[in-house]
């Protein structure tokens, strides 16, 4: 194994434990402020910040960013492929709303079994770096057990009530998007060869994303929209964990292709989101046995779609 795919293998494996640590902050400050939107929006519009002052300062970055504009001018990519950070968007959107109601490890769940479902579709469909990898039946039965993790570890809260199915099925939906921005991201990253520059257009496209959805939330509740004072000072830098998900990603999609990185992707952030239950006081006791028992699942499926992609 070449070390610039075992570094990738690394990262996706970092990537998702970033992930699950940005989950929990994002969390946190939904829980101090009366719209979860607000807690996205600073997550993205803070990481802008930082990579814009990257943009600025690195000219290897600068010219990334100016390279991606080029590539759509010139056909090397299309307009759609550029958009990746919508869904990038949404899933900070959704995991600020989600989190504080049924934990890290029941959210990671969800995009865990879309993102595992989805890269089956994407593979397929060649919209990653690696180009079309066939559908075979142990990747569909890998990805239909992930599915069923998903409905175990949906029960796990409030005895499988409606206020935790809505959130984890809403994580779930979310993760049928994640595979796709995985792809394109790593076409966009083939052409700048800098993945602070495909992070950085990422951000701008989730941003926008979500001032739209929060001026519709505006429109809509007419609810108050302050700073969520009283969080802890760590929940703060979420935007600065998510340049590090999507530039990990970027660059290691193109080495290992979206179903490998998903897969590792998973060990790290399953086991970082039961960790991180397990410290919370507020969410300890509801790490019980059907918990337990839809990580796992997940775990074999993902396991199980591993060995699957080495044998193709």
């Amino acid at each position: 194994m070449s070390s610039a795919r075992s570094a990738a293998l690394a990262g996706g494996v970092v990537s998702g434990a970033l992930l699950a640590v940005q989950s929990r902050m994002n969390g946190a400050l939904s829980v101090h402020s009366g719209q979860p939107v607000e807690a996205a929006l600073w997550s993205f519009g803070s990481g802008l910040v930082v990579l814009s002052l990257m943009v600025l300062l690195v000219p290897r970055i600068r010219a990334g960013v100016r390279e991606i504009g080029r590539a759509v001018r010139g056909g090397r990519l299309r307009w759609w492929q550029c958009i990746g950070g919508a869904a990038g968007g949404l899933l900070v959107a959704v995991q600020s709303w989600s989190v504080p109601l049924v934990g890290v490890a029941v959210f990671s769940i969800g995009v865990v079994g879309g993102q595992t479902l989805s890269a089956l579709v994407v593979d397929r469909a060649g919209l990653g770096p690696a180009g079309v990898q066939h559908i075979t039946p142990a990747r569909v039965a890998a990805a239909a057990l992930a599915v069923v993790g998903v409905v175990v570890s949906s029960t796990a809260h409030s005895g499988g009530h409606e206020v935790s199915l809505l959130p984890a099925a809403a994580a779930f939906a979310v993760g049928l998007l994640l595979a796709a921005q995985q792809a394109v991201n790593g076409r966009v990253n083939q052409v700048t060869g800098q993945p602070m520059s495909t992070t950085w257009q990422n951000f701008l496209v989730g941003l926008v994303v979500l001032l739209a959805v929060a001026g519709y939330q505006a429109a809509v509740s007419g609810g108050p929209w302050d700073l969520p004072t009283g969080s802890p000072w760590w929940a703060w830098f979420g935007g600065v964990l998510g340049i590090g998900v999507i530039g990990i990603m970027a660059w290691a999609v193109g080495e290992i292709g979206v179903l490998v990185f998903g897969l590792v992707s998973v060990a790290g952030q399953l086991l970082a989101a039961l960790v991180l239950d397990l410290l919370d006081a507020s969410t300890r006791d509801e790490v019980g046995g059907r918990l337990v028992l839809g990580l796992l699942i997940t775990l074999v499926a993902a396991a199980g779609a591993g060995w699957a992609a080495s044998r193709a």
